[in-house]
């Protein structure tokens, strides 16, 4: 059984896909994903910006991001934060490929961004670990959600099927056990929910047909 991790910051040699964040470094030979964390956002990020913009194309770019909202860490502004984001989005719908989003404390700015942007293509919430009130609020709000190995048990039961996405993040867990402790939370086994998120990896473009 192949297991699908959408988002990663380590290589991962255990026969399952992984989908790589490499910022905006060179594109590694698997699959990946590419922004501005927002973290990372510097007085140079219209170059950095760019620079994405040259190799998003490419076969093995998967997503767009890590990109989002950081009310804590990020050392740009929420204006700044919020137009380098519409910038991500148009990028992820131009390409058609998803947008992989980091979430700390700016819910409500990207609620803003989903009511104004009328987005096609999936936005994917990464490592989510909020209440299942949060949760509901982004789900009725078009998002998807990934969980990784932290995640609030009452969320994770919540999310439909379609929407649901798993990670392993910054996490040396084995991905298998991440599936299981998902899957015991919300009432099913591991392949059922291994089939569901292959699904929805397919369906979100996050894979092409043939993996």
């Amino acid at each position: 059984m192949q297991l699908i991790d959408i988002h990663t910051h380590s290589a991962k040699t255990d026969g399952n896909i992984h989908i790589a964040d490499v910022g905006t470094n060179v594109i590694y030979s698997t699959l990946c994903s590419v922004g501005i964390h927002p973290w990372k956002i510097s007085a140079g990020w219209k170059r950095d910006f760019d620079r994405i913009t040259g190799i998003a194309a490419n076969g093995s770019v998967a997503a767009i991001g890590e990109c989002g909202f950081d009310l804590l860490k990020s050392p740009a502004t929420e204006e700044e934060q919020y137009r380098i984001f519409l910038l991500h989005a148009k990028l992820s719908e131009s390409l058609q490929k998803p947008l992989i989003i980091h979430l700390v404390k700016g819910q409500q700015l990207l609620l803003k961004a989903a009511k104004e942007f009328h987005h096609t293509q999936a936005w994917i919430i990464h490592g989510f670990r909020g209440k299942a009130r949060q949760a509901q609020q982004l789900l009725s709000a078009g998002m998807h959600i990934s969980l990784g190995e932290h995640f609030n048990a009452d969320t994770a039961a919540i999310i439909p099927a379609e929407r649901l996405f798993i990670e392993s993040d910054e996490s040396t867990m084995p991905l298998l056990d991440i599936y299981a402790r998902i899957a015991t939370a919300r009432g099913c086994n591991v392949e059922e929910l291994a089939k569901h998120i292959k699904a929805n990896a397919l369906g979100c473009n996050l894979l092409k047909r043939g993996y």
